[in-house]
């Protein structure tokens, strides 16, 4: 895959997306990326490996592989559908890989129409460990897709990711991402209120982590969002409000299946206290802020 000659098309350079792009370029990728924010581009001016698009259509021109990595549904339908997408330029050898979270009915309904009108392919490959196991190549990715797709850029997934699982079909990634979701949002609102505990009874909180570390307690989480809570470090490594936006989606896949969620239900009406209380989208550890009787959020 190395010696592959085409670059590959990158859209969205967010947070998870610059780091993605910094992955790719350090295992010897040449990249042609687009975002709607030109400032976001102008971080790779003086990478002689990355081209800057100036629309989806002019990715798709260029590069048969896709990858998109933008906030919302319907920005991953707009970078293909829409003005200048990816659609102009499409064709049967493309395959677009949506990094992003997205609705999983939404996934389907992309990929079929892609399909049927430039035969495209689709793989839905949402990930999760955020900007820094991005950098270097440790994420972990849920993969919906044919396999004769993914056996052609899984080099590419092997190079972003320690590990990735094929679940099926178009859009069952999106679905194991919404449980990623359920097991990891849920836990800022429990870790935030470990935390609030030992603070009101003195302990000290630097402790835990490592204390609790071998127990049920131990986690992944415990190790690495519970001190940057302590340090009420909430500069963004993602956003409550992007936590908002993934707890309202596991919602609405609940509702389709009549699933009872009350634990993810309570979380989301926590974030959307927070977010509709807060003066800035702050990183999703903030909201101890609710917790905290003593500051205003």
């Amino acid at each position: 895959m190395k010696n592959y000659k085409k670059p590959i098309g990158f859209i969205g350079i967010g947070l998870m997306g610059f780091s993605l792009v910094k992955r790719l370029l350090e295992v010897n990728y040449s990249i042609n990326a687009y975002d709607k924010n030109e400032k976001r581009l102008e971080l790779f001016q003086d990478e002689n490996k990355v081209s800057i698009c100036i629309n989806p259509a002019e990715i798709s021109q260029t590069c048969d592989f896709i990858f998109i990595c933008v906030d919302k549904t319907e920005n991953v339908s707009d970078v293909i559908f829409g003005k200048n997408g990816i659609v102009q330029n499409a064709s049967k050898n493309t395959i677009i890989i949506d990094l992003s979270t997205t609705l999983a009915d939404e996934t389907i309904n992309l990929s079929k129409r892609i399909s049927a009108e430039k035969g495209s392919s689709w793989v839905d490959a949402p990930v999760s460990g955020g900007p820094e196991k991005a950098l270097d190549g440790s994420l972990a990715i849920m993969v919906g897709g044919e396999q004769k797709d993914l056996e052609i850029i899984s080099p590419i997934l092997n190079d972003i990711s320690s590990n990735f699982t094929h679940f099926g079909s178009v859009g069952s990634g999106q679905i194991v991402k919404m449980i990623n979701q359920i097991l990891v949002l849920n836990n800022y609102a429990i870790l935030a209120e470990a935390l609030t505990f030992a603070e009101a009874w003195g302990i000290d909180a630097h402790k835990i982590p490592n204390a609790l570390s071998d127990g049920h307690a131990g986690s992944n989480l415990l190790t690495h969002l519970f001190p940057r809570m302590i340090k009420k470090d909430f500069k963004p490594q993602g956003y409550a409000s992007q936590i908002l936006k993934d707890l309202s989606m596991v919602s609405e896949l609940a509702n389709q299946k009549n699933i009872p969620i009350p634990i993810t239900s309570l979380t989301r009406q926590l974030f959307t206290i927070l977010t509709g209380k807060s003066k800035e989208n702050l990183d999703g550890t903030s909201i101890v802020k609710l917790l905290d009787k003593s500051k205003t959020i």
